[in-house]
């Protein structure tokens, strides 16, 4: 059985997205897969997506209808411009969903069944994220998550503790970065060397955030935010020397792995919400 340790984009397309996009993602695998999840990937879709998706559903109740809100999340504002993409996707998927059910797309349809489909993902999702997969947690993230839950104002939330990251009593990253020194150092290496055409942005904080981690002491306090551009590079780290790693960003994840000697399983997105087409 080969073992394929998923990123959080193809965690993401497994778990809380469309049919077709679902088929996609499984139809990448081998068949005798044992997919595996880290603690890590979960938090990383709990402070991101998720966070996006219960943003979403509390927005929703400033709107009259679901066309409505895709025409705000689409409107260049800037309070929307981060949560947009995930915003867009969800709506995509109830509209495939209503269409797959009985042949209603429209985008009139009432908010508070959309409210109700997003509560349904988001709780099938979490539940999911904990039992779908193998878990690995070789880094030591958090592993005390508490669900999402709908307060008395009919709004969701999520206590998550990520306020806390960074901080030795709560978060045992360093001493998984101190236990790879040379793994890191290579990564960094591999990737300054990028030329500057691949060089972008994301790529270029990731940089300074694992050169921020190997800066500090082993139980010495960082800033939470420079783990979180490392995301990329610690799935790469955590992952078990002969598993595959699968992802939709093969961009990013590419010279990573090179520099580390593991294999990258290239995950493409659905063409189609319907699984077959």
């Amino acid at each position: 059985m080969a073992d394929v340790l998923l990123d959080s984009s193809v965690v993401i397309g497994l778990v809380f997205r469309h049919a077709g996009e679902r088929h996609a993602c499984a139809a990448a695998f081998p068949a005798d897969s044992n997919l595996l999840c880290s603690n890590y990937v979960i938090f990383e879709i709990a402070r991101g997506f998720l966070r996006r998706l219960i943003a979403l559903h509390n927005t929703s109740f400033e709107f009259r209808k679901v066309a409505d809100l895709q025409v705000a999340a689409t409107s260049g504002q800037r309070r929307f411009t981060y949560e947009m993409p995930t915003w867009i996707g969800a709506v995509t998927d109830y509209l495939a969903e209503l269409e797959a059910e009985d042949g209603n797309s429209k985008s009139d349809v009432s908010l508070e069944e959309f409210r109700a489909k997003l509560r349904g993902w988001i709780r099938r999702g979490w539940k999911q994220l904990h039992t779908k997969f193998h878990t690995i947690n070789e880094v030591g993230c958090r592993n005390d998550i508490p669900p999402p839950f709908q307060k008395l104002n009919q709004l969701l939330d999520q206590a998550l503790p990520d306020s806390e990251c960074g901080t030795p009593s709560a978060c045992k990253l360093q001493i998984f970065v101190h236990s790879r020194p040379l793994e890191i150092a290579s990564v960094v290496a591999s990737l300054k060397a990028l030329p500057k055409s691949k060089l972008d942005a994301e790529t270029a904080k990731r940089i300074e955030g694992l050169n921020h981690l190997l800066s500090k002491a082993e139980m010495e306090p960082f800033e939470g935010k420079q783990c979180h551009r490392c995301g990329d590079a610690i799935i790469c780290m955590e992952a078990p020397p002969d598993a595959q790693i699968a992802t939709k960003n093969v961009k990013h994840f590419e010279p990573i792995a090179e520099s580390l000697g593991k294999r990258l399983l290239a995950v493409k997105s659905a063409t189609s919400t319907e699984p077959n087409a």
